[in-house]
């Protein structure tokens, strides 16, 4: 028998229910991990080169930029330029509608991280009440016989099953703090850059009037002239 099914077998039977949780953590993280390097692109530098491209009037290039990026900021500052002619109120609908949907991709399955995190050390303490039931059971029935093993056993069952619980909870508390905070960031980030991007626009354009010989986007200019025949 190996050290690992040793170890396993000695922490009693909250030992199974900590592995499976450990083996589902450490899935629910790489994958976070790809998730996070495929949707939580923050890209930094876009939002400078956007704002001096809209203040010199290029709304185009800006798109263009904005569209070749990855991520919640690049695609939310596309959304303002596309809809550009739109008031305020429309175009932060609209960024909260494209920001949401890689957010809510974010934020999957990191619950799963922060269920982890609660019960690993409450099995991790059932193990412990177990195996003192366990010492306690073998020293009356020990009593005289100077017989320790059962004692022991249930002494070894006890620490096994709390440094397994401590173990399981301490690595998804931390995985669940980096993924929460990094979430925050690039939230935090999209929402500061959109509103910088939207405040540049309404300077630049109070009347709202966008020249098509500079913007050569088609798409904002439907907008503005359906909202007027309207």
């Amino acid at each position: 028998m190996s050290a690992i099914q040793q170890f396993i077998k000695g922490g009693g039977f909250v030992m199974y229910p900590l592995l499976l949780i450990s083996l589902v953590a450490i899935v629910v993280i790489v994958e976070r991990l790809i998730a996070f390097a495929q949707f939580g692109k923050r890209m930094p530098g876009l939002l400078g080169e956007v704002i001096r491209l809209c203040s010199m009037r290029h709304y185009s290039q800006a798109l263009e930029l904005c569209e070749a990026g990855r991520g919640p900021l690049a695609a939310s500052l596309a959304a303002v330029l596309r809809h550009r002619a739109l008031n305020t109120q429309d175009q932060e609908r609209l960024v909260e509608e494209e920001g949401q949907e890689y957010f809510i991709r974010l934020e999957r399955l990191l619950p799963m991280l922060d269920t982890a995190t609660t019960i690993s050390p409450l099995l991790g303490l059932l193990g412990t009440i177990t195996g003192m039931i366990g010492t306690f059971n073998a020293i009356a029935a020990q009593r005289g016989q100077g017989n320790t093993d059962a004692i022991l056993a249930g002494v070894g069952e006890a620490l096994y099953a709390t440094a397994t619980g401590l173990t399981v909870a301490v690595i998804c508390f931390i995985a669940y703090n980096y993924f929460t905070s990094r979430l925050h960031m690039i939230v935090s980030e999209t929402e500061q850059g959109t509103t910088k991007l939207m405040n540049v626009l309404a300077e630049s354009n109070p009347n709202g009037q966008y020249d098509e010989t500079i913007e050569g986007d088609d798409c904002a200019l439907q907008t503005a002239k359906t909202i007027k025949a309207n």
